[in-house]
C-alpha cells in the first residue's frame, strides 16, 4: 500500500475523536516553543505533527498549510451568475484527501470570504467593499450586522470542520475580512461576533482549529476607525476567555496575520504589539516579497525570543497567473520559508480563490509548460506545487 493511503487509513479512526492542536509555547517549557502538537483524543500525550516513520524528521512541528478561504463563502448579492454554495463545499470536502496525500495539515477558512477579483468576470462588475451595496459591492459574510452568526453559514462550516477532524486535520478559521468588516455597525458588533464566532465553535466541539482573528489586520483596510487593528489585543483575549468561562477543557492557538507587502515606511511580516503579547503563534503572509526576503525575515522572527510560537505563513501570492516563472517563485518560496524554520502555506489564487472557484482538485500530471491550455495548466501547476511539499513532508 503507498505510504500516503496507508497513513489516512491509520488516521480513520479520528473521525469520532477530539482531535486537539496547541504549540509549543500554550504547553509549557519542556514542548518546542516554535512547533505544533496535536492529540487525538484528549488524553493521549501531544505528538509533533508530521511525528512517525513516514515522515522527515525535519517535517516535525510544521504545518503545511492551503488557502481555501471561500470554502464556505456566499456573496449574497450576487447576481449576475448562479452560485451553490453548499455544493462549492463539498467540493473543498472532495480534494480534502488528495491535499492530505501531498502533505498539507491546515486548511484556511473565512467567515468573511476573500477577494474574488469579479473584475476578471465579463459578467460581473462590482468591487469589494460592502459599503458599495447590491450591484456594486459583494456581501460575503457569516455574520449579521449586530454580529450574530448566520445559519447556513455555519452548517457548512460545521461540515467542513468535521470533514477536517474526520482526516485529522486542522481548520484555520478567519472571523474577519477587510471589504467585510463593515457589514457589522461597530466595535460593540464586532466584540459581539467574536463572541458568537467562538461560542458557536465550543458548543460544536471544533477542537481542531487556530482561531485567526482577523486577514490582514494591519493593512489599514479595516473599518470602525480600524478598530480590529488598534483593538487586536483584546480581540485575542475575548475569544481566549470564552473558553475559560465556558470551563472547556481544551484551549485553541489564537492570532492574526499580518501582510506581507506592507504600507510605506513600515516593517514587512510585522508583528505588533498585540500579537507579541497574546497571540499564541505567528500568522503572516508573504504577498510580493522575494523568497529571499521571506528567508531573511522568517529567519528572524523564528530566532526572536519576543515573538510568539511557531511562524506560519498562510498566504503567499507569488504571481497570479500559473506560469513558470510563477511556478518557480512558489517553489523558491517554500524552501526559503521551510529553511529559516517556518511553516508555508499555499494560496491557489486563481485554482480557487478568484470567481468561479475551479479546480480543487490538482491535476494527473505535474508537468508546466506556458503554452499549455490555461484550464489545464492550472491544474498542472496545482499539482506541481502539492508534489514539492510532499518532498518536504515525506521521506
Amino acid at each position: 500500500m503507498n505510504p500516503r493511503a496507508l497513513l489516512l487509513l491509520l488516521l480513520a479512526p479520528l473521525a469520532a475523536s477530539a482531535l486537539e492542536i496547541a504549540t509549543g509555547k500554550m504547553l509549557g517549557p519542556n514542548y518546542r516553543q516554535r512547533s505544533f502538537y496535536t492529540r487525538p483524543d484528549g488524553k493521549s500525550k501531544w505528538a509533533l505533527t508530521y511525528s512517525g516513520k513516514n515522515f522527515r524528521p525535519e517535517a516535525q512541528g510544521r504545518l503545511m498549510n492551503i488557502r481555501a478561504a471561500q470554502a464556505i463563502v456566499h456573496d449574497e448579492w450576487l447576481t449576475e451568475e448562479p452560485f451553490d454554495p453548499e455544493r462549492n463545499t463539498d467540493r473543498v470536502i472532495a480534494a480534502l484527501d488528495s491535499w492530505k496525500q501531498h502533505g498539507i495539515l491546515s486548511v484556511g477558512v473565512s467567515l468573511q470570504g476573500a477577494n474574488a477579483a469579479y473584475e476578471r468576470t465579463p459578467n460581473i462588475k462590482r468591487t469589494r467593499p460592502y459599503s458599495r451595496g447590491p450591484g456594486k459591492g459583494m456581501s460575503m459574510s457569516a455574520f449579521n450586522p449586530d454580529g450574530t452568526l448566520k445559519d447556513r453559514w455555519m452548517k457548512r462550516l460545521l461540515k467542513i470542520a468535521q470533514a477536517l477532524k474526520d482526516r485529522g486535520m486542522i481548520l484555520n478559521l478567519t472571523y474577519f475580512y477587510a471589504w467585510q468588516d463593515e457589514v457589522l455597525t461597530g466595535p460593540a458588533q464586532i466584540d459581539n461576533a467574536v463572541i458568537q464566532a467562538t461560542d458557536w465553535l465550543i458548543a460544536n466541539n471544533i477542537s481542531n482549529l487556530i482561531i485567526e482573528i482577523a486577514n490582514e489586520y494591519n493593512a489599514g483596510a479595516f473599518d470602525h476607525n480600524r478598530y480590529i487593528e488598534s483593538a487586536m489585543g483584546h480581540l485575542i483575549q475575548l475569544a481566549r476567555s470564552r473558553y475559560v468561562e465556558k470551563n472547556v477543557p481544551y484551549r485553541v492557538p489564537i492570532s492574526a496575520s499580518s501582510n506581507g507587502n506592507v504600507r510605506k515606511g513600515e516593517q514587512d511580516m510585522k508583528v505588533d504589539d498585540g500579537i507579541r503579547d497574546y497571540g499564541d503563534l505567528v500568522l503572516t503572509h508573504g504577498n510580493h516579497m522575494t523568497p529571499e526576503r521571506k528567508r531573511v525575515r522568517v529567519k528572524e522572527l523564528f530566532n526572536n525570543p519576543g515573538v510568539p510560537g511557531p511562524i506560519v505563513i498562510n498566504e503567499d501570492d507569488n504571481g497570479r497567473e500559473t506560469t513558470l516563472a510563477h511556478l518557480k517563485l512558489e517553489l523558491d518560496s517554500c524552501d526559503a520559508i521551510w529553511d529559516s524554520g517556518g511553516s508555508w502555506g499555499y494560496m491557489p489564487w486563481v485554482q480557487f480563490q478568484i470567481w468561479p472557484f475551479r479546480n480543487y482538485l490538482p491535476g494527473p500530471s505535474a508537468k508546466v509548460t506556458d503554452d499549455m491550455p490555461v484550464p489545464e495548466r492550472d491544474a498542472a501547476y496545482f499539482k506541481a506545487v502539492l508534489e514539492h511539499i510532499a518532498r518536504k513532508v515525506f521521506k
